[in-house]
């Protein structure tokens, strides 16, 4: 192992030949015998970790601990002493201390956990490492490398919401990437380093959804066993994403509410309430302003949330976005996959992905290339790869000059089969209306009106 560490300890006999120990194991090591020449060696050399005795002839090691840990966070305290208890043992892991060892202490058990402090210290600066380099798989580009202007909007948007530390309500068809966008601002935030958590509201069970964000207490509820803490809880000092937003409970609405007027939350059955820091993203395909329209969803709930709203264009909004858009998926399925090179996609692919209308947007798009990747021998993706073809966009419609029949009869046709092929392609009313342009109730007139059973 290497590293570097201070023994701190009254018995001089003791801390040279621990110290001589772990320099023969690959360590870079230093002693003191006083509180006072501790503070001293720790602020000139900054150890990985100091090995320090409980009683010092000048002061108290446990005090001297919580001391040195508030000014070097980054250094890891282990305490050694001859004073072993369970109170002394909790005292000092309160105070600061990772490890508590008891004098007579064995070489091979100081060893062990020097070797678990210097581990864990190589976990942290790996996870550091990594979201500094890939952020997890989320977009690394300028606004400004982008073809479109709506995608280069969106990300000048993200960045600026990213600097700040407010609501975001993030709004989009299903498939547009509103999950990935969440945890990206997140990422680049000042609260990258805490945690992120995300739950689908539509798929909260109505009688678990308040435990879920708020927590309970034991005895909440029939079967609730031990306390539990909530994602609003637990997110503390990070980012919370709630998809689909749009679907919450009304009653669940209301604390939400509550929540981000006090920042404070009450556990189910409990009696007291947690200041809690939680940033909230939210996330709906759902035209939130219509469902406050109906009665569906709070209107002040919906003002709370509606202050930094980002609207994500769909792909087929976007699709010059194509070419950069494969190339980030097919460097994630690369990394999923263990592949031992980038797939690669021949350019005439996308003579074939541009007309095609994307109903499914970039989740579709990843499906569809995940399915080319698997079908090549030699993962390089081709136009036969595919599993969409340009016929299915390149619609087009004949129409007759109308000899013999009246230009009524000809353009109630025409009306049809544009009806049916949207109900096609949408695959639902509300898509199918949305790619007509019209609501869902002037869809349900057009089909009573031309004869169309859906």
């Amino acid at each position: 192992m290497e590293g570097t560490v201070l023994i701190v300890d009254d018995e001089v006999g003791f801390a040279r030949s621990m110290a001589e120990i772990l320099r023969l194991q690959g360590y870079q090591t230093a002693t003191a015998h006083t509180a006072a020449e501790a503070r001293k060696r720790v602020a000139k050399m900054q150890p990985d970790i100091v090995v320090m005795d409980m009683m010092l002839p000048d002061g108290d090691g446990i005090e001297l601990i919580e001391q040195l840990h508030e000014k070097y966070p980054e250094t890891a305290f282990v305490i050694a002493t001859a004073h072993g208890s369970i109170r002394a043992a909790v005292t000092a892991t309160q105070r600061g201390a990772v490890d508590f060892l008891t004098k007579p202490v064995e070489p091979d058990a100081l060893s062990l956990a020097l070797q678990n402090v210097m581990r864990g210290r190589i976990r942290e600066e790996e996870v550091r490492r990594l979201r500094s380099e890939n952020r997890g798989g989320a977009p690394a580009r300028q606004p400004g490398d982008y073809p479109s202007e709506s995608t280069r909007q969106v990300l000048a948007l993200a960045r600026h919401a990213a600097a700040q530390d407010g609501i975001v309500l993030l709004l989009g068809e299903s498939g547009t990437g509103k999950d990935h966008m969440a945890r990206w601002i997140h990422e680049q935030s000042k609260r990258a380093d805490g945690p992120y958590f995300a739950i689908n509201c539509a798929a909260l069970p109505r009688e678990l959804a308040e435990s879920e964000l708020f927590g309970h207490e034991p005895g909440a509820f029939t079967g609730s066993r031990g306390r539990k803490r909530g994602l609003l809880e637990l997110a503390d000092k990070g980012t919370l994403l709630l998809d689909e937003i749009g679907e919450l409970d009304a009653a669940l609405q209301s604390k939400l509410l509550t929540f981000l007027d006090t920042r404070q939350i009450m556990r189910l059955g409990g009696e007291r309430s947690i200041r809690v820091e939680s940033r909230l993203i939210a996330a709906t395909n759902r035209d939130l302003e219509a469902e406050v329209e109906k009665g569906s969803f709070r209107r002040d709930l919906f003002y709370r949330l509606n202050v930094f709203p980002i609207r994500l264009p769909p792909l087929r909004e976007r699709t010059e976005d194509l070419p950069m858009l494969a190339d980030e998926i097919l460097d994630r399925l690369q990394r999923e996959l263990g592949l031992p090179a980038r797939p690669r996609i021949e350019p005439d692919v996308f003579d074939v992905l541009a007309p095609y209308a994307w109903p499914g947007n970039v989740r579709e798009l990843r499906n569809v290339l995940e399915r080319a990747l698997m079908l090549s021998t030699d993962r390089v993706i081709r136009r036969e790869n595919l599993s969409v073809a340009p016929a299915d966009n390149a619609w087009k419609l004949v129409v007759p000059f109308p000899a013999g029949r009246s230009l009524h009869d000809v353009t109630r046709d025409v009306a049809r089969k544009i009806v049916l092929e949207a109900l096609r392609r949408g695959q639902s009313r509300q898509e199918a209306a949305r790619l007509l342009g019209i609501s869902r109730h002037a869809l349900a007139h057009q089909l009573k009106a031309l004869g169309i059973d859906a």
